[in-house]
């Protein structure tokens, strides 16, 4: 059973005066069904078919319906990573006779990217192209080739896993419908490319670098330790650095909270070295797991 979308002239007034001017509703969309509709077929006509359709909960109790082939220009296996998320709507008809408001994603995604497009033109005309920051939705993640997709504003875009973090280390923490916050790196008019980046909206944590001078005392944690690379000591969120070591030191383990001394720092080139000469909170144990019944 359908639930209808209007129970009374007034709202009926007003569904027309949106639909009429393709006025763009925010609704929620509350859940998926199978629904007997007018679908594009295979072969390019158009045949009623069952239809899975989004139920779209907009302003003043209204009740509207997305098929999902209208709902995005990509075709999804599975809807329901949809339900319980606002999203943008064009209503597209009106159904008198069974009192059933027909909705559109595409048509508001088409409205919504034609006028970020402009916006788009215009900054980068200005130069100001990276000052704004634009909230946008994860809409997948590639590990295996590193990039991030996002989505604002009716617009697809993309990002580098470099672009997520100053931190190559860190892991992409985000999951799949979470909405950060990026900025524009460059754009493809013609094809509407977007490439984003995350990093570029957060401090730098290098700039750390810039309240150091040689021989400042300065707490880190160890953070690697190699034969081949040496040692590695973070001094500040983000910020890790090349330690050395004196021969009366015993050798520090990865975690160890040591006092250096700053040797080298040089901003500019986003590198320094430090010395690490003390462990103020001594050196951490090490687990001995063939002696496990020892252990206090």
């Amino acid at each position: 059973m359908v639930v209808k979308s209007w129970s009374n002239d007034h709202t009926l007034e007003e569904l027309t005066k949106a639909h009429r001017t393709r006025q763009l509703i925010t609704g929620v969309i509350r859940s998926i069904k199978e629904m007997q509709l007018p679908a594009p077929a295979a072969d390019g006509s158009v045949k009623v078919q069952k239809t899975d359709t989004l139920v779209v909960a907009l302003p003043g109790g209204v009740t509207g319906y997305c098929p999902s082939f209208e709902f995005r220009e990509h075709k999804f296996r599975s809807y329901a990573r949809f339900v319980g998320t606002k999203e943008r709507f064009v209503i597209t008809r009106l159904d008198l006779e069974n009192k059933v408001a027909y909705l559109s994603g595409l048509e508001a995604d088409s409205q919504l990217a034609d006028e970020l497009w402009q916006e788009l033109s215009e900054r980068e005309a200005a130069g100001t192209l990276a000052e704004k920051d634009y909230p946008a939705i994860v809409n997948g993640i590639n590990a295996a080739k590193g990039i991030i997709h996002l989505r604002f504003r009716g617009q697809d875009a993309f990002m580098f896993r470099s672009e997520w973090s100053w931190n190559d280390r860190e892991a992409i923490d985000a999951d799949v419908g979470e909405t950060i916050y990026v900025k524009i790196l460059k754009v493809d008019t013609a094809n509407r490319l977007v490439k984003v980046s995350r990093k570029a909206t957060l401090t730098d944590p290098m700039d750390f670098l810039n309240q150091l001078k040689q021989n400042d005392i300065i707490a880190g944690r160890v953070t690697g330790v190699s034969s081949l690379h040496g040692i590695f000591v973070e001094i500040e969120n983000g910020v890790v650095l090349k330690g050395t070591l004196p021969r009366r030191l015993e050798d520090p383990e990865e975690g160890d909270i040591v006092t250096c001394r700053v040797s080298k720092v040089d901003a500019k080139k986003r590198r320094g070295r430090v010395v690490i000469i003390d462990y103020p909170q001594g050196k951490r144990k090490k687990k001995d797991v063939g002696s496990f019944l020892f252990e206090d």
